[in-house]
C-alpha cells in the first residue's frame, strides 16, 4: 500500500508542475487555510487555478479510492459550486484512466439496478441496449471483483481484468472466453455495425455472471 501512495504521489507532483507551466495556481495537499468553507472538512489532493475557474483534482488507485469514502461526497460539493470542478484520476496496473468530471466506481446496489435496466430492455425486445446495459454493469462487477481479491488492475481495460481474474483462478477459462465473445459483440454494437451472434441468450448469460458476481457466488 506505501507503493501505491507513493505512486499517487509522484503523479500529483508531476501534474502540478504540468498545470504550473500552463499558468495555473496549484496548491498541492492544500491545508485547512487554503480551502474555501465547503471544503474544511476534507483534505483534496491538488487545486489548480485559472481566472475564475478552480479544480479539485484526487489521484487514486482503485484500491485507495475504495477506502474512500468521503471521496463522492467532496465531488458533489465541488460539482454545486459556480467555477468549481471535480476531476478524478485513477490509477492501477502501471495504467492511468482520466475519467469525466464526476465518474465514480458502481457500488453493488448500482449494478444490480443496472441489471434490472437490462432484463426489463431484453423482455421489450431491445437487444442492443439490453447488451449495453448488461456489458457495462458486468465490467463494474469485475472491478468490484478485483477489488473484492484486493488486486490492482488497468482501469477501463476489461479484457485486461478479465485475463488476470482467470489467471488468478478467480473466474472460470469458461467464463473468460465467454466475456472475450461478449465483448466482441458489445464493440460491434457500439461501433454501429450488426452481430448475428447477438441474441438473447448472451444478454441473459451476461445478466447471470454479473448477478452471480456481485453475490460473490461464481
Amino acid at each position: 500500500m506505501e507503493q501505491i501512495r507513493q505512486l499517487e504521489h509522484d503523479r500529483l507532483r508531476q501534474l502540478a508542475e504540468e498545470y504550473n507551466e500552463k499558468g495555473y495556481e496549484t496548491i498541492l495537499e492544500p491545508g485547512p487555510d487554503q480551502l474555501p468553507d465547503f471544503l474544511q472538512s476534507f483534505r483534496p489532493d491538488l487545486i489548480v487555478r485559472k481566472d475564475d475557474e478552480a479544480t479539485v483534482i484526487e489521484v487514486k488507485s482503485r484500491r485507495s479510492l475504495s477506502q474512500n469514502p468521503q471521496i463522492r461526497e467532496m465531488a458533489r460539493l465541488v460539482q454545486g459550486r459556480k467555477g468549481w470542478n471535480f476531476e478524478l484520476i485513477l490509477m492501477g496496473g502501471g495504467a492511468e484512466t482520466q475519467l469525466l468530471d464526476g465518474a465514480e466506481p458502481y457500488e453493488e446496489a448500482d449494478i444490480l439496478s443496472k441489471m434490472e435496466d437490462a432484463k426489463k430492455l431484453a423482455h421489450s425486445k431491445f437487444p442492443d441496449a439490453a447488451l449495453l446495459y448488461a456489458w457495462s454493469a458486468a465490467e463494474a462487477a469485475l472491478r468490484l471483483t478485483a477489488d473484492r481479491e484486493d488486486m490492482e488492475i488497468k482501469p477501463l481495460k476489461p479484457l485486461h481484468t478479465i485475463k488476470t481474474l482467470t489467471m488468478e483462478g478467480i473466474r472460470s477459462r469458461n467464463d473468460y472466453q465467454f466475456l472475450t465473445t461478449a465483448k466482441k459483440i458489445r464493440n460491434a454494437v457500439v461501433h454501429g455495425y450488426k452481430s448475428k451472434e447477438l441474441n438473447p441468450d448472451i444478454v441473459q448469460r451476461l445478466i447471470t455472471f454479473t448477478e452471480k458476481a456481485v453475490s460473490c457466488k461464481l
